[in-house]
C-alpha cells in the first residue's frame, strides 16, 4: 500500500535491482586492486547499462514520451529531410537528420525510443564509472538527482549532455580541438550544449579567489536578474533558443531543487580547503562544475525554471561523482554520519520529486521487454 502511495514502485524496484549489481561492481573492482589487476569490472557494468537503457528505452508515455513520438511520426524520410531542410539550429539539426535516417532505415517508433535511450545510457553509466569513487552512491545518485530519469523526458537534451560528458576527458588533457568539437556535435542536438565551452575557465583548484568570483557573479545575476533580462535574452538567443521576457521571468525554480544542488558547495565549505590539496584537475572540474550546476538553479529562484532548471542540468552529472568523493574524501567519524545523512536525504528528495511534484507512476507507462522483443523481432520476421 505505501508504495502506491508513493507513486514511484518502478523506480523503487530499478533501484533495488541496480543498487545491487553496483555494489558487485565496487567488491570485483578491490578485489582486483588487491590481486594487482587494474583493470577494472566491466560485464556487470554492462547489465547495469542494459537495464537502464531497457527501462528507458520501454515507455510508452509520460513526460516528453508522446512529444516525441509524434516528432517521429511526422518526420520525412531522409531524402525529403535532405531535399527539403530547413531545420534551424534551435532544433536541433543532428536530431533531425537521425530522425528521418531511422524512419528510413525502418525503425518503429519504440526502436526510435530504444536507439536514443541508449545512446544516452552507455555515456552516462560510463561517465559514472569513470569518475566516481563508489559506484553504488553513484548509481544512487543517478535516480536520486534526476540525472538518469530525466532521459525519459527531453531526449535531444539529454543526447546533447551525453556527448558532452565525453568531450571531459579531451578537457582533462588539453586536446582542445576535440573537446571543442564533441561539444560542437552536441549543440547540433541541443544548442544550450554550448554551455561546456564554460569546461576551460573552471579547471582552476576550488576555494582560491576564483570560486568567490563565480558565486558573486552568479549571486549578483540572479538578484539583478529582471534588469539584466535584455542580456540575459540575447545570449540565449545567440545560442539559438528564443524566450520572451515574460518567459524568462516566470515561476522560478522550487528552493528545494536549489538546496539539493548546493549541498557538495555546502560540504566542501564544512570540510575547508583541506579538501583539495593533493587532489587532481579532474576532481577541481567535476567540483567547479557542480558548483556551476549550483549557481545556475540560484539564479533560476528569480527567472522562469524551465529555462534555468534545464541549463542547470547540463552539468547535473559532476555533483553525481563529485558529492561520493567528498564524502569518502572525509574523516571516517564525520563519513559515519555524513553518509548515512546524505542517502537519507537524497531519499527525501527522491520522493518529494517523483512522487509529491510529479508523480511518477501515474504518469509514466511502458510496454514489457518480452513484448517488445516479440513484436520486433518474431511478428516481423513471420
Amino acid at each position: 500500500m505505501i508504495w502506491r502511495l508513493l507513486n514511484v514502485d518502478r523506480l523503487w524496484l530499478l533501484m533495488a535491482a541496480l543498487v545491487p549489481m553496483a555494489w558487485l561492481v565496487d567488491q570485483r573492482d578491490l578485489r582486483n586492486r588487491s590481486l594487482g589487476f587494474y583493470r577494472r569490472e566491466r560485464a556487470v557494468t554492462w547489465i547495469i547499462i542494459l537495464v537502464m537503457g531497457f527501462f528507458c528505452g520501454l515507455r510508452t508515455w509520460g513526460n516528453d514520451t508522446v512529444t516525441y513520438i509524434q516528432i517521429y511520426d511526422q518526420a520525412p524520410l531522409l531524402r525529403d529531410y535532405l531535399a527539403n531542410n530547413n531545420t534551424r539550429f534551435s532544433e536541433g539539426i543532428l536530431f533531425k537528420f537521425l530522425v528521418s535516417l531511422l524512419k528510413t532505415i525502418g525503425f518503429t517508433r519504440q526502436d526510435y525510443l530504444m536507439f536514443f535511450a541508449f545512446a544516452t545510457v552507455i555515456p552516462y553509466v560510463w561517465f559514472v564509472r569513470r569518475y566516481s569513487v563508489n559506484m553504488v552512491f553513484g548509481v544512487f545518485l543517478m535516480l536520486t538527482t534526476g540525472f538518469y530519469t530525466f532521459a525519459m523526458a527531453a531526449i535531444k537534451q539529454t543526447q546533447a549532455t551525453a556527448i558532452c560528458l565525453c568531450a571531459i576527458p579531451f578537457a582533462l588533457d588539453r586536446k582542445w580541438i576535440r573537446f571543442a568539437l564533441l561539444v560542437f556535435l552536441g549543440s547540433l542536438f541541443h544548442p544550450y550544449a554550448l554551455i561546456y565551452l564554460i569546461v576551460p575557465l573552471m579547471m582552476f583548484e576550488p576555494w582560491h579567489g576564483k570560486t568567490v568570483v563565480y558565486m558573486l557573479l552568479f549571486m549578483a545575476a540572479g538578484v539583478l536578474l529582471e534588469t539584466l533580462i535584455g542580456t540575459v535574452l540575447d545570449i540565449t538567443e545567440a545560442m539559438g533558443a528564443e524566450y520572451s521576457e515574460a518567459e524568462m521571468l516566470g515561476e522560478g525554480v522550487n528552493i528545494f531543487r536549489v538546496a539539493v544542488c548546493f549541498v557538495p558547495l555546502i560540504l566542501a565549505v564544512f570540510f575547508g580547503q583541506d579538501l583539495f590539496r593533493n587532489t587532481g584537475e579532474d576532481v577541481h572540474l567535476m567540483f567547479n562544475l557542480s558548483m556551476i550546476n549550483a549557481l545556475i538553479m540560484f539564479v533560476g529562484l528569480f527567472g522562469t525554471a524551465n529555462y534555468f532548471a534545464r541549463l542547470a542540468n547540463y552539468f547535473l552529472p559532476a555533483q553525481v561523482v563529485v558529492l561520493p568523493w567528498i564524502i569518502y574524501s572525509a574523516h571516517p567519524k564525520d563519513r559515519r554520519w555524513l553518509l548515512p545523512a546524505c542517502m537519507t536525504g537524497y531519499t527525501l528528495y527522491f520522493i518529494y520529486e517523483n512522487a509529491v511534484i510529479r508523480p511518477f507512476d501515474s504518469g509514466y507507462n511502458q510496454m514489457s521487454l518480452w513484448d517488445y522483443l516479440f513484436d520486433r523481432f518474431l511478428v516481423n520476421m513471420s
